[in-house]
C-alpha cells in the first residue's frame, strides 16, 4: 500500500541520493561503509544471486557489481525497494554500473516476488527494520538458499544516525508549528501587490528568518533551521523573476518538503531497535534455522585513531 510515508520516500530517491544516512559531502564515513560491504562480498565465490531489500538508489547493489567486475564473476544481483525507484534515471552518473542489477520498485520485504531459496546472499542497510519484521524475516529466509548468508545494518536507539536525525527532526517540528510560512506569504504578497513600500517588508523578512534560529531552545544544534532560512531567502530574491502565484507556491512546497523530510526522520527514529528489539530479531532468526555468525556495533572511525562512531547494529548469519 502506498503511504504518505511511502510517497516520501519516493521524492527522497528521485533526487539521485545513495546514502540515506550519510551526508554525500562526508567522504570519508562513506568510504569506510562501502569498504565494509567490500568485506563482505569477498567472502562470496563466482556465480551467486544477490538480493538487497530496502535497496533505494542501488548502493549495495553498485558496491556489489563493482567487486563482481574486478573479479571477472558473473553475479546476479537484485535490489527492491516499496519506494517507486528508478535508480537508472535518478542518478545519472552510475546508469553504466546501475544498469547491471535488477531494479524493483513497490515490492514489500514482506512480499518478495522471488521463488524459495533463490538467493545466496541477502543483504539490508538501514531498511529491513522499516517492515512488519514479523512476516519481512520470514520471508528473507523463504528466498535464501539453505547455506545462505544474510547481512544487515540495522538502526540501534543509542547510534548517532538516530540521535542526529532526532535533532533534526525536533528542529522541523519548530518550524512545522511556527508561524514562518505563512509570515513569508504576507509579507510577499505585500511586496508583489506594491502595496507597501519595498524596502521595510525585505527588512521584516530577514528579520522574522533571523528570528527563527535566536529563538530556537538549542542554537548550538541546529542543522534544518539554517538549510530553511537560506531557502525561504532564495525564494525573497526570486520574487521579481516569477509570477506572484508562483512564488508564494514556492513557500507552500518548501512547508510540503520540510513535512515529508520530518515525517521521513521521524520513521528512521522510530524504526531504531533498542537491544531488547535486536535481541528479539536474534531470536526469531533462530527459529527460522539460522546461526549467528557475527553481531555487535557498526562503527567508524576507529581505523584512522579518530573517535570511534556508532552507526548502528550489525549482524550476519548464516541458514542451516
Amino acid at each position: 500500500m502506498v503511504t504518505k510515508e511511502t510517497r516520501g520516500w519516493d521524492n527522497y530517491w528521485k533526487r539521485g541520493a545513495l546514502h540515506s544516512c550519510v551526508s554525500a559531502a562526508d567522504k570519508d564515513k562513506q568510504q569506510e561503509i562501502n569498504d565494509f560491504w567490500r568485506g563482505i562480498y569477498a567472502q562470496f565465490p563466482d556465480d551467486i544471486a544477490s538480493l538487497d531489500i530496502g535497496t533505494g538508489n542501488g548502493l549495495l547493489p553498485s558496491l556489489a557489481v563493482t567487486y563482481a567486475n574486478e573479479q571477472a564473476y558473473s553475479w546476479e544481483i537484485h535490489g527492491v525497494d516499496l519506494a517507486d525507484i528508478d535508480p537508472v534515471r535518478d542518478v545519472p552518473e552510475a546508469q553504466d554500473i546501475l544498469n547491471q542489477v535488477n531494479f524493483q520498485g513497490r515490492v514489500a520485504a514482506e512480499d518478495l516476488p522471488f521463488e524459495a531459496g533463490y538467493f545466496d546472499l541477502v543483504t539490508s542497510q538501514y531498511a529491513i527494520e522499516y517492515s512488519d519484521m514479523a512476516r519481512s524475516i520470514p520471508e528473507m529466509a523463504r528466498v535464501l538458499k539453505n547455506g545462505g548468508v544474510f547481512c544487515a545494518i540495522l538502526h540501534s536507539d543509542n547510534s548517532i544516525v538516530v540521535a542526529q536525525n532526532n535533532e533534526n527532526a525536533q528542529e522541523a517540528d519548530y518550524l512545522l508549528e511556527s508561524d514562518i510560512f505563512t509570515e513569508c506569504k504576507d509579507l510577499l504578497s505585500l511586496m508583489l501587490s506594491r502595496k507597501e513600500a519595498e524596502g521595510g517588508i525585505y527588512n521584516q523578512y530577514v528579520e522574522n528568518l533571523l528570528r527563527l534560529s535566536e529563538s530556537y531552545p538549542s542554537p548550538s544544534s541546529l542543522n534544518i533551521i539554517p538549510v530553511m532560512q537560506n531557502s525561504l531567502m532564495e525564494i525573497m530574491k526570486l520574487s521579481r523573476k516569477y509570477r506572484p502565484q508562483q512564488i508564494l507556491e514556492m513557500i507552500d512546497n518548501a512547508r510540503r518538503r520540510l513535512s515529508e523530510q520530518r515525517d521521513l526522520l521521524r520513521d528512521l527514529v522510530s524504526s531504531a531497535l533498542d537491544e531488547a528489539k535486536l535481541e528479539e530479531l536474534l531470536v526469531q532468526l533462530k527459529s527460522l534455522n539460522f546461526d549467528l555468525v557475527h553481531e555487535g556495533r557498526f562503527s567508524i572511525g576507529q581505523e584512522k585513531g579518530q573517535e570511534n562512531v556508532m552507526l548502528g547494529h550489525y549482524i550476519q548469519l548464516k541458514k542451516r
